[in-house]
């Protein structure tokens, strides 16, 4: 078989891409499966390894067997304060290097706080571009001027994988607003809305996001009902 220098270029720029995070474990401290897939997808396209923890609680379980190269948090999380986390990572001793804090809110609300918390860096959701997410993480590790990225980028948001992943999270979200509806637990339904506020802004579903903004549980159990009816419509065309 014959290579053009074309495909001979082409190659040796994936090759550089899937290099620049070669061997770097990241924890990923996310309660969202869609958000995980979608940065998993972009971690796996340039050569890292990614571990997940739901939940503080699972996290403190993987921090206690191993030391993750990044430490990637979202601020919101089902049994806490993703932000806690970051202080105790950047309190232990020796401090934990390479903590990322993670967030779908406006920047100006958290960015400040994360910093001084001792986040290494800010990544906001929706994430742009796979560049984007490498440069943050490279902005983090040690020697990152050795590690090599082109300009290139991947669609993650349409992937199957990214989808399924969002369907489990809309069922999650619907058993959760169903309960908190009858016990009338409005902290529940205030995390279904920062929940799935987070999907949509991943995802880019501008009418989700636009839901949950209003933190309105009857609204936001409507949305998602509606989309996990698409989502078994589409199944079944599909069969």
């Amino acid at each position: 078989m014959s290579f053009t220098e074309s495909d001979i270029q082409s190659r040796l720029q994936a090759g550089f891409r899937r290099q620049c995070l070669f061997a770097v474990t990241i924890l990923l401290v996310e309660d969202s499966r869609s958000a995980s897939e979608a940065i998993r997808l972009m971690a796996a396209e340039s050569g890292a390894r990614v571990r997940r923890a739901d939940s503080l609680h699972a996290a403190a379980r993987h921090l206690a067997i191993y030391r993750p190269a990044v430490t990637m948090v979202d601020l919101g999380l089902p049994d806490g304060d993703g932000m806690a986390l970051v202080r105790h990572l950047a309190a232990a001793t020796p401090p934990y290097g390479g903590v990322v804090a993670m967030s779908g809110r406006e920047r100006a609300e958290w960015r400040a706080e994360a910093l001084a918390a001792g986040a290494s860096a800010c990544l906001e959701k929706p994430i742009p571009s796979l560049a984007y997410f490498q440069d943050v993480v490279l902005s983090v590790l040690p020697a990152a001027e050795s590690r090599r990225r082109d300009d290139r980028d991947i669609a993650v948001a349409g992937r199957a994988s990214v989808q399924a992943a969002f369907v489990d999270d809309l069922k999650r979200a619907r058993s959760l607003l169903i309960d908190a509806g009858v016990a009338k637990d409005a902290d529940t339904v205030a995390y279904c809305a920062q929940f799935l506020g987070s999907c949509a802004e991943m995802l880019g579903d501008a009418p989700l996001a636009a839901v949950a903004a209003r933190r309105d549980a009857a609204g936001l159990l409507a949305c998602v009902s509606e989309r996990l009816d698409d989502a078994a419509r589409t199944r079944l065309g599909a069969a």
